[in-house]
């Protein structure tokens, strides 16, 4: 992946928005017509497409979809499974190599995407593209440009912040902090007041990866972790940016601004968001899917006591508050597919205005695509978030080639258990890196 690449898909974001179980849903025999095959009769077809929208709001609103396109295409039969986030990448890779992938899956960009490009697996849709591209948003509609070429479609876009429990705040007299400082002398009143700083449960390591890559972000800013990426500048991923973010999550966990047992606790099945909506942990650092989360399993809480601010800024720090940590989310197609055209059909009717209407009103997600209105205040105000960012840093997981995102994520755990050192997280980044990206010049 070239370096112009990587800054268009992280940094002409803003401009872009300036401007597991399987159902089927049956189709309803409308007698509107499909696509035909020269003797005018249709052939059956059957597509079978994976995403992540495991809670109830989320996937209504990719069973709308699916229903909508049955019934305009009655000869097409829709098979869409929902898996968790890791066993989702674990059973895809599976899939991949075995040749069972689904014709349509879901999918971040960047390196893990960039991986299954590079192997022939992934369709390439470029000129199809042209026809919708119109209807998204430039800043997600990027995210799935590799190598000159777009691979997917997105259906949402949205930043990861720090979520507190405004009611505490309230209560205890506090103020959203605007520096790290700040932030830290909350946390100690909040622990003084019995409550947990920081809820997190970070079983599937990604979670406690989001404050990790928030750190970094702010001590080296944007250029570090791209130069890194791009072995240039002789800068590592051994750069004291790294190291001082390992350095304050061990300090957080040894000051007990965590709960007990995080590294066991499975963010999925939502043992951290339940500290946090109960009012026993008064922060967590999220992605804008918490938004969505609440508003299925807390409504009330997300109504009177949900708020956010952007990851304080750190003194001394390159970073700032207007570099923000985020990605998107949309789907690809398996260039296995025996169905090429349907397929694009169900990728866009899986991304287009009126799914983006419903993730909005039933999800409270931030669409993809232009269009959309939006009349939640919250939503709204993490839109607003997104236009006044200045670089989008997507997450490294994401972004990374798989194996080296991996690695991230597992080193990164490790410091959140005390097995592992900065230094030696770093360290251990960095020599796979070498392997798979080269030497820093």
């Amino acid at each position: 992946m070239k370096k112009g690449l990587v800054i268009l898909m992280l940094v002409v974001m803003v401009t872009g928005i300036m401007a597991g179980c399987s159902s089927k849903v049956a189709p309803e025999d409308t007698g509107t017509q499909g696509t035909e095959v020269e003797n005018g009769s249709q052939e059956p077809v059957k597509l079978r497409v994976w995403h992540i929208a495991l809670d109830a709001k989320r996937r209504e609103a990719v069973q709308n979809a699916v229903k909508r396109f049955e019934d305009a295409n009655p000869h097409i039969t829709v098979e869409e499974s929902a898996f968790e986030n890791d066993p989702y990448k674990t059973s895809l890779a599976t899939s991949m190599a075995a040749g069972e992938e689904p014709d349509i899956f879901i999918s971040w960009g960047g390196g893990w995407l960039e991986a299954f490009i590079d192997e022939g697996k992934v369709l390439d849709i470029d000129e199809k593209i042209d026809a919708v591209a119109d209807n998204y948003f430039d800043s997600a509609l990027s995210l799935f440009e590799i190598n000159g070429k777009r691979y997917g479609l997105p259906y949402s876009v949205g930043p990861s912040p720090v979520y507190y429990n405004k009611q505490i705040y309230a209560e205890l007299g506090l103020e959203e902090p605007k520096t790290l400082a700040e932030f830290e002398n909350n946390c100690d009143v909040l622990l003084e007041n019995g409550y947990i700083p920081i809820a997190l449960g970070n079983a599937s390591q990604w979670p406690g990866a989001l404050t990790f890559i928030n750190l970094s972000l702010r001590m080296g800013g944007a250029d570090t972790f791209l130069d890194a990426y791009n072995r240039e500048n002789g800068v590592t991923f051994e750069d004291e940016s790294f190291v001082k973010a390992g350095e304050i999550i061990q300090k957080w966990v040894q000051k007990g601004y965590y709960p007990e047992g995080a590294n066991a606790t499975n963010y999925d099945t939502g043992g951290s968001r339940m500290l946090f909506y109960s009012g026993q942990a008064a922060h967590i650092v999220q992605t804008n899917g918490l938004v969505a989360n609440s508003a299925a399993e807390a409504p009330e809480f997300r109504e009177n006591n949900l708020g956010f601010f952007v990851f304080p800024e750190i003194e001394g720090g390159k970073g700032t508050s207007t570099e923000i940590l985020g990605g998107g989310n949309g789907y690809s197609i398996a260039s296995s597919t025996k169905h090429p055209e349907e397929a694009f059909d169900l990728l866009v009717a899986l991304t287009d205005k009126d799914f983006g209407q419903d993730s909005v009103d039933l999800a409270s997600a931030v669409s993809g695509v232009k269009g959309v209105e939006i009349s939640d205040p919250l939503i709204q105000k993490v839109q607003d978030l997104l236009v006044e960012s200045t670089y989008i840093q997507n997450y490294y997981d994401q972004f990374l080639p798989p194996e080296l995102g991996n690695m991230h994520k597992q080193t990164t755990y490790d410091l959140f258990g005390m097995t592992t050192t900065p230094e030696k997280a770093a360290a251990d980044v960095e020599k796979l890196a070498v392997q798979i990206l080269g030497p820093s010049n």
